[in-house]
């Protein structure tokens, strides 16, 4: 008997970009494989690659009952046709939802591992949105087999509201990057240099839209002809949205849009400025950064902390503190040697931490712990 893996997320993306290893080492070994996400590219070309495209829609606003209630119903019915042995939510609304579907629909048969990838805007915001989404894990994790945290700060805020228990949780840092594909080529400023200073995610005020304005302003002071250049895609059904014709009118900086492809970039960058104070797990900006030679500075938010190592692989500044962030960045502008030393660690860092081979074989190794054939 075939057995089945059913993996939900809120789009293809998340799974295309940090889970195609885990996709294709359970595929190798007979397994099957249904995505339950949005019908979009990357989901796309998961389906080419052998997974089954099983679409549901996933509203990220915030509670959308009957947005929310479809969903449910949707992937109670891919429970009951599929028979998984395993299931493995990401994302907020797939793990509630499809904890509990899995749950009531397949009782004990299934195994359920959630992974916990940032508390995003609704913990952000704080308010009536964290409170509906602190009752939806209170809900929906104690009858889960384990959930998986990607930063410390959120398994530790987890465990103290007893949504989660000791027993019941793992850690697990980040979804790891392949390392081998960035390279790194630190340059020596001078007079004649114009500093390229770079920032990659999406288009919402919380990952630092307006933070990243003013410290290119501040920097632009000291070094007229420096470049800040925003990678990342638009994402107007978020409710915490930036339009891509704002963000192209802006004199200091430079909106290339999304990449398919960051190494290019990031190889002619000088540093990752991370202005977010938005939730992630481990943000995957800074593990590419650190992976290509790059010091970052970033704000000292959950998430970042795990992938930037304060004062010896970037800098870490108080939350919306734009001025320290904009000396921070200064100074490493101004010292060739401290920015090549915080490169070659943080570079040290990402083969040492985020190697996404080494993490992919956790998430097996827990697999098995659970009592699944892998």
């Amino acid at each position: 008997m075939v057995q089945t893996l059913v993996l939900a997320a809120n789009r293809g993306y998340a799974l295309s970009s940090s889970r195609s290893g885990l996709i294709q080492t359970f595929l190798e070994h007979g397994w099957r494989v249904v995505i339950a996400t949005a019908d979009d590219d990357e989901s796309r070309d998961l389906e080419a690659a052998g997974a089954i495209l099983e679409p549901v829609e996933f509203n990220r606003g915030g509670l959308a009952l009957g947005a929310d209630f479809r969903a449910y119903r949707r992937l109670s019915s891919i429970y009951r046709y599929y028979q998984p042995a395993l299931t493995h939510h990401f994302h907020a609304k797939p793990v509630i939802l499809g904890s509990i579907a899995a749950r009531r629909t397949l009782g004990g048969s299934v195994k359920i591992a959630n992974t916990i990838t940032g508390l995003g805007h609704a913990f952000v915001s704080g308010g009536i949105a964290a409170n509906l989404a602190g009752l939806g894990y209170r809900a929906a994790l104690p009858g889960a087999d384990t959930t998986i945290f990607q930063n410390r700060d959120d398994q530790q805020l987890f465990l103290e509201n007893s949504w989660v228990t000791s027993s019941n949780s793992k850690l697990i840092i980040g979804s790891g990057i392949d390392v081998d594909r960035f390279v790194s080529s630190p340059r020596p400023m001078t007079s004649e240099t114009a500093p390229m200073i770079v920032m990659l995610g999406r288009l919402l005020n919380q990952k630092g839209v307006p933070e990243f304005i003013e410290v290119a302003n501040q920097i632009r002071k000291q070094w007229p002809n420096a470049r800040f250049i925003w990678a990342g895609e638009a994402d107007e059904a978020h409710p915490d949205s930036v339009s891509t014709q704002w963000m192209r009118a802006q004199q200091a900086i430079e909106y290339v849009g999304r990449l398919d492809d960051v190494t290019d970039l990031l190889a002619k960058a000088d540093l990752l400025l991370f202005p977010s104070s938005y939730r992630e797990g481990v943000p995957r900006a800074v593990m590419e950064a650190a992976a290509s030679g790059l010091p970052t500075v970033g704000f000292d938010v959950p998430g970042v902390r795990e992938a930037v190592i304060d004062g010896q692989t970037g800098y870490l500044v108080p939350v919306k503190d734009s001025q320290t962030m904009a000396k921070r960045v200064a100074e490493l502008l101004h010292d060739d040697e401290k920015r090549s030393q915080m490169g070659e660690a943080a570079q040290a860092l990402a083969v040492d931490a985020f190697d996404r081979k080494a993490i992919e074989g956790q998430h097996i190794a827990l697999y098995r712990d659970l009592g699944v054939p892998i």
